[in-house]
């Protein structure tokens, strides 16, 4: 989406960005991961205005490959704002009801047939709820294809109701995403809002039950609390030094996770992974800052 911030400026001109839940995320990922380890594609539809130039224009020069990005001629890209309060609290404006992305999969745009080609896909919550239920339910038919073949699905359920027509809608939908994932990426407080009070170790159960294989449930400042095979472990994680915007604290976390077990280590390794960027992350402004330094 197009992201406007900034909006306070004494020359009355907004910051005008790019960012999103899923995007965020394979901005990172692009920029973790050497090309040699792994080629980052993102999968969306955009117009045929300049706005829609400029992401594509973004992504390409973070080392998003942006073959499958389809471009429809009667939408525009998706918009949002931040507004700032007295305090620095953030919130948001959206206008997103029209957007291309919506409409990705009609005919004519993205054919599914092409996730075939993946050996991973990653998708949230976000992803699901701006679809229509028809091409929702392809979807996620396709991703169930993929995982029986073997290939890997990782999720994370980003539960934001105001993309919902109602609670359960979204509850049957994430359900049904749960069961087509092998990595779960959720975090405690979207699970807490979505199914009503529960421990961490509850919500794992659950979403273990739904026949996920490897979960890291997010905490926030307490780190992620991980299950594989049916194991569950904590680890110790580094609180942030400073804390200025929480936005896209769980996307970049998913990015270092996905990081690093793309590159081979473990659930453990790579939960530090993810929690050390989403730190940095946060102790700046922005949802894709440029002031860190990892590795995997």
């Amino acid at each position: 989406m197009i992201e406007l911030s900034d909006l306070i400026a004494e020359d009355a001109r907004a910051r005008l960005g790019v960012a999103g839940d899923t995007l965020n995320t394979a901005v990172y990922l692009a920029r973790i991961l050497p090309p040699e380890t792994a080629a980052i594609s993102y999968l969306t539809a955009l117009g045929p205005d300049q706005l829609s130039e400029r992401m594509l224009s973004f992504m390409a020069s973070e080392g998003i490959d942006t073959t499958h990005v389809a471009r429809i001629e009667d939408k525009l890209p998706g918009i949002y704002a931040i507004e700032l309060d007295q305090a620095g609290e953030r919130s948001f404006r959206y206008w997103r009801s029209q957007s291309a992305a919506r409409s990705m999969f009609r005919p004519g745009a993205i054919d599914l047939s092409v996730i075939n080609g993946f050996d991973m896909i990653y998708l949230s919550g976000i992803s699901l709820a701006i679809l229509p239920p028809g091409d929702r339910s392809a979807l996620l038919a396709k991703l169930g294809e993929i995982k029986a073949g073997g290939r890997m699905i990782a999720f994370d359920s980003n539960y934001r109701p105001k993309l919902w027509n109602d609670r359960e809608e979204a509850r049957n939908a994430i359900a049904a995403a749960g069961r087509v994932a092998t990595i779960a990426l959720p975090s405690l407080d979207d699970e807490i809002a979505l199914g009503g009070p529960a421990t961490a170790q509850d919500i794992i159960d659950r979403i273990a039950a739904e026949g996920v294989t490897e979960v890291a449930l997010k905490r926030g400042p307490d780190g992620p609390m991980i299950m594989v095979e049916g194991v569950a472990f904590e680890g110790v994680f580094a609180p942030a030094q400073v804390v200025l915007d929480t936005t896209a604290a769980g996307d970049s976390f998913n990015a270092g996770y996905l990081a690093g077990r793309i590159a081979g280590q473990s659930p453990a390794e790579a939960a530090q992974v993810g929690h050390a960027l989403a730190a940095n992350v946060i102790g700046h402004n922005g949802a894709i800052v440029d002031t860190y330094d990892l590795s995997v």
